[in-house]
């Protein structure tokens, strides 16, 4: 049955609003990563102290105007910093919604919708002050421009000029935007067969946006190239310093482990055959998504970042993001065409969504995910600590630099940098007095590989490294899940 543009405008915003109930409920915030460097550079602009420097997290913009815009509005708070990871984890619901409509129906972008709201890695994602969401987001925005200017000759300038000036936006976010090049060159070499003119404003809508960083940098006495320069040695510095995994076996492994089932759910299981189904059928709108989402895929999978020197590209589960959009449009076609197909379809295609649903519904329940215990979130308690922090009587805090970007924010900024000494600047407990000390103890295991790593093991405190750890007696301790407060006399 074929539903009115009322009733699918409808049924598009009941999940919207199901999918912001679930993204609230599984909330993580701050967790001290590159976070810290985002919200601190918003609150650097809204203060008017920001310069640019070699950080170059602080450098992407797409990612701190949008957070500085919402501590103008809501204050400097996380839940401001987080809106804008939020809203696009929405906004992409919407997108996929819109691209399912035009290259298919209403009917197969309301399921890619609805499958969407549900996926657990968007879930999770969306509640991180993190680029991995805004990213996906803008990415696939720029898709949907790219493909809505093939079918409009009258407004393709426009859309070309506007898909162009979101994959800035998205390259603003992190420069990994750029995976998705190669998408548009397959599109219209396999689809359109033609290069036409109007192809060329999309490059024009990008160097346009980008051209606003190079103006700024210029003023500054940066050069225009400065944030490119700074990426590209980051990308080198990050991808070749060991840290994360780099093997072939990681993402095949990553999405069937029974660990990260609260972060895929069974969702690959439908993902792949709907691929396969794609390739198979040879339908132009299965294989526009199918092209999109392998492309992506391919290069998370085989890529480098250098090739003299060789330096492959490393692999980290919320990569993965970047294909959701592609992947959910996908499986969303494949079940369609499975319900059309057979007269038992609509029952099995039922029962398949259904089951998808609460079996990933079943895991994200899992307390180790719904109380933000994942690898990535196991600050989540700092909350409790700055709570802790705030009633208790003014002191110096020792902490390590992640701890310190999370109590800042949590505490709106008004814990000043002044009251912070870093950590790794003791190397006895004979040195504290009259102090807090905070040792969270999985930043502390972090911060020791990485140290190790860099042939500095002698900053870590010993007293800490220490199983249990040689801490005085006369020193009050409180557990907060994860980190512990120290009151030191």
């Amino acid at each position: 049955m074929k539903l009115s543009r009322y009733q699918n405008a409808i049924l598009l915003c009941l999940i919207i609003l199901l999918a912001l109930a679930l993204r609230l409920w599984h909330y993580t915030g701050p967790i001290g990563s590159d976070d810290n460097a985002y919200t601190l550079g918003a609150y650097e602009i809204l203060d008017g102290t920001y310069e640019p420097g070699t950080n170059y997290w602080k450098l992407r913009y797409g990612m701190v105007l949008p957070i500085a815009a919402s501590y103008k509005v809501f204050g400097t708070n996380e839940f401001a910093a987080a809106l804008w990871p939020m809203l696009c984890s929405l906004g992409a619901i919407l997108i996929c919604y819109f691209v399912g409509k035009l290259v298919i129906d209403a009917g197969t972008g309301l399921l890619a919708a609805a499958l969407l709201a549900f996926y657990p890695l968007d879930i999770h994602y969306s509640g991180l002050i993190l680029p991995d969401i805004p990213l996906s987001f803008l990415m696939a925005a720029s898709v949907l421009a790219f493909l809505s200017a093939g079918r409009s000759e009258k407004r393709a300038p426009w859309l070309y000029l506007l898909s162009g000036a979101l994959m800035a936006a998205a390259y603003s976010n992190r420069s990994m935007a750029v995976i998705l090049l190669p998408f548009f060159a397959v599109h219209i070499v396999l689809f359109e067969r033609k290069l036409k003119r109007s192809h060329f404003l999309m490059a024009a809508g990008f160097l346009a946006a980008m051209s606003l960083e190079s103006v700024y940098f210029t003023l500054k006495g940066l050069g225009p190239l400065y944030n490119f320069h700074i990426n590209t040695a980051a990308a080198i510095a990050v991808n070749s310093s060991g840290e994360c995994s780099t093997s072939q076996a990681y993402y095949p492994g990553v999405i069937i482990s029974r660990v990260n089932m609260a972060v895929f759910g069974p969702y690959f299981m439908l993902f792949a055959p709907s691929m396969v189904f794609a390739a198979v059928k040879r339908d132009r709108g299965g294989l526009t998504f199918l092209a999109w989402a392998a492309v992506i895929l391919l290069i998370l999978q085989f890529g480098f970042v250098s090739v003299f020197p060789p330096i492959p590209m490393v692999k980290v589960r919320k990569f993965l993001n970047f294909a959701t959009v592609p992947l959910v449009l996908t499986a969303a076609y494949a079940l369609m065409s499975l319900k059309a197909r057979f007269r038992w379809g609509p029952i099995a295609v039922s029962a398949i969504v259904v089951t998808l649903v609460c079996v990933s519904m079943y895991f994200i329940k899992d307390t180790t995910y719904a109380y933000n215990r994942t690898p990535e979130a196991l600050g989540g308690f700092m909350r409790q600590v700055e709570a802790y922090l705030e009633d208790a009587p003014p002191k110096p805090i020792y902490a390590d630099r992640r701890t310190i970007g999370m109590l800042r924010l949590l505490s709106g900024f008004e814990l000043e940098p002044d009251r912070f000494v870093d950590l790794y600047t003791v190397t006895s407990a004979d040195e504290l007095e009259n102090c807090y000390l905070i040792v969270n103890w999985f930043n502390t295991r972090f911060d020791r590989a990485r140290l190790v790593r860099e042939k500095a093991r002698k900053r870590i405190p010993p007293f800490i490294t220490a199983n249990p750890p040689k801490i005085p007696p006369d020193w009050k301790m409180r557990d907060f899940l994860g980190t512990t407060v120290f009151d030191v006399p």
